[in-house]
């Protein structure tokens, strides 16, 4: 009876200093928004209807808290600093918006309605999603341009791009990632303008 008590009680001690040390300040959350770009649309011939996949992150990209590089080369995640979702739904939804007012095209998301029968349909792969020392972004991946029935793949490019930030605010890093969404916008297009046919 002595030892269930002393059990009990040491467990109750446990569960308090656990949750005494998981306490502190919420983390603050951020929301990835486009950044306007000065171009002028540019619709691609003879499409009018794309598909667009949820794009891959690697895993320490696709963690909430956001993810750098430190002085030593390691990869560190803010425990304070979060995204207000989940970061591959996040990216895709812009990257959605950025295609649609750049060709004028209709840019449905996976997963597509049965019987969805885009002219094109683009894949996103990131390599690489870090915030780096300035509070910019390091980025680095792969997109495909495949026909639309799925069946051949029609161009792939790569892609490699730093935004750097004026001030280390972690508002600035979301900034500098929608900027690159930007530039992996205009380098899916110029793929989709010259392969899709």
């Amino acid at each position: 009876m002595r030892n269930r008590t002393l059990l009990s009680t040491l467990s109750l001690l446990a569960l308090l200093l656990g949750s005494a040390c998981g306490s502190g300040p919420p983390a603050k959350m951020y929301l990835l928004e486009p950044v306007l770009a000065p171009e002028i649309a540019q619709p691609v011939a003879n499409i009018t209807d794309i598909g667009l996949s949820v794009v891959s992150l690697p895993s320490y990209a696709s963690d909430q808290r956001i993810a750098s590089r430190n002085q030593q080369r390691l990869i560190v995640q803010a425990e304070g600093h979060h995204w207000a979702e989940d970061p591959e739904e996040a990216i895709t939804r812009v990257l959605a918006d950025r295609l649609r007012y750049i060709t004028k095209a209709n840019v449905v998301k996976e997963p597509w309605p049965r019987g969805y029968e885009p002219q094109a349909r683009v894949e996103v792969s990131f390599d690489k999603l870090l915030r780096e020392g300035s509070g910019g972004v390091e980025m680095a991946g792969q997109i495909k341009i495949i026909a639309g029935d799925g069946r051949s793949v029609k161009a792939i490019r790569t892609f490699q791009v730093i935004h750097y930030a004026e001030t280390n605010d972690y508002n600035a890093y979301f900034s500098a990632v929608a900027a690159g969404i930007n530039d992996i916008v205009r380098i899916a297009t110029a793929a989709m303008r010259s392969s899709i046919k």
